[in-house]
């Protein structure tokens, strides 16, 4: 492997998730980057919209071994930026998207003798105590498997231990565990936080002075592009956070201002937002921003400071995040306006 610089040959890179808020972007510094670009696409709409993005379609979903075969063949790299991100659903709809597609794309990988597998995970794997006890998170913090309750992290914490399974010996592999993302494309939060700030769901938990450790996507994605290559990312862990200490409070300002609505308000502290939202989980609820905000993983999401140093990564992969939260709130705000992407 070399060391990421401009001077290496172009990639073939098969990525997985490529219509997605992430791998959208990916797709982008790739192709800037020079690399030839194959997209899994599920769907027509998504094969369209990866190929509007300058990628090759592969089409089929993480389930068709024959489509991911082929990706793998084609390729150099591999990147597994598909994922679940959802507050419910039941164990078996988290094992089948987040862990058995992960298992089937790294078989895939190791099989085809791909030369590095990067794996895209979250760093909703901590388990929400080292939040809790106000924690600095490094790249060496050791984190227990989330909750029963948190079915996001928890599954999302397997899937990483089955790409180092997978990969024995035999398989190189990156895994990076991203911080809260912004920034255009993300259509998730004019579908679900929009509502909750408009109908009064929303409140801010605690006194909102908590860090959400906040990073811009097109930042990330850079990283990620970068982690194909460098040297010292082979068999790590990393973490892609941000470089300011941005509030609750003032995330979810800078988005009331965002879809020009009023700012939210109302606050409830901490404990009584999660034994109401423990409460709300046995309730079966008609909407699903509702069923969503009353899920103690997304208390201790907005409601737990977020204190996290990824100075390793940023070493490692010569990286260095550089766009601001106003900054880059006004680019999501510009790309909302337009009329989000359509």
């Amino acid at each position: 492997m070399n060391d990421g610089s401009s001077n290496n040959p172009p990639l073939r890179v098969f990525l997985t998730g490529g219509s997605g808020f992430v791998g959208s972007h990916v797709i982008d510094q790739l192709i800037a980057a020079g690399h030839r670009v194959y997209a899994l696409a599920r769907s027509a709409r998504s094969a369209d919209y990866v190929a509007s993005l300058g990628a090759e379609t592969i089409c089929g979903g993480l389930e068709d071994e024959d489509a991911l075969t082929e990706g793998c063949r084609k390729s150099d790299v591999v990147i597994h930026a598909a994922a679940r991100v959802d507050m419910t659903g039941s164990d078996e709809d988290f094992q089948r998207t987040t862990v058995d597609a992960t298992r089937n794309i790294a078989q895939a990988a190791k099989g085809a003798g791909i030369k590095r597998f990067v794996h895209i995970s979250s760093c909703g794997v901590y388990h929400p105590d080292l939040y809790k006890s106000g924690t600095t998170i490094t790249e060496d913090t050791h984190t227990p498997e989330p909750p029963a309750w948190f079915p996001y992290g928890k599954f999302k914490h397997r899937a990483e231990q089955v790409v180092r399974d997978v990969a024995g010996d035999d398989l190189d592999y990156t895994i990076l565990r991203l911080g809260y993302l912004f920034g255009p494309r993300n259509r998730a939060m004019q579908l679900y936080m929009l509502p909750a700030m408009t109908d009064s769901t929303m409140r801010i938990v605690g006194n909102g002075k908590n860090e959400i450790a906040v990073v811009y996507v097109i930042d990330v994605a850079e990283a990620i592009v970068k982690a194909c290559t460098a040297s010292g990312a082979s068999r790590q862990t990393l973490i892609l956070g941000g470089f300011e200490h941005v509030s609750q409070q003032e995330y979810y300002d800078a988005y009331a201002d965002c879809f020009g609505i009023p700012r939210v308000k109302k606050k409830i502290p901490y404990p009584i937002a999660f034994y109401g939202a423990w409460l709300g989980e046995k309730v079966k609820h008609k909407k699903k921003i509702r069923e969503t905000s009353v899920r103690r993983a997304s208390v201790v999401l907005t409601g737990l400071p977020q204190r996290i140093d990824c100075s390793k990564s940023r070493a490692i992969l010569d990286w260095q995040p550089t766009t601001t939260f106003e900054d880059g709130m006004k680019m999501t705000a510009e790309w909302y306006k337009e009329g989000a992407g359509s």
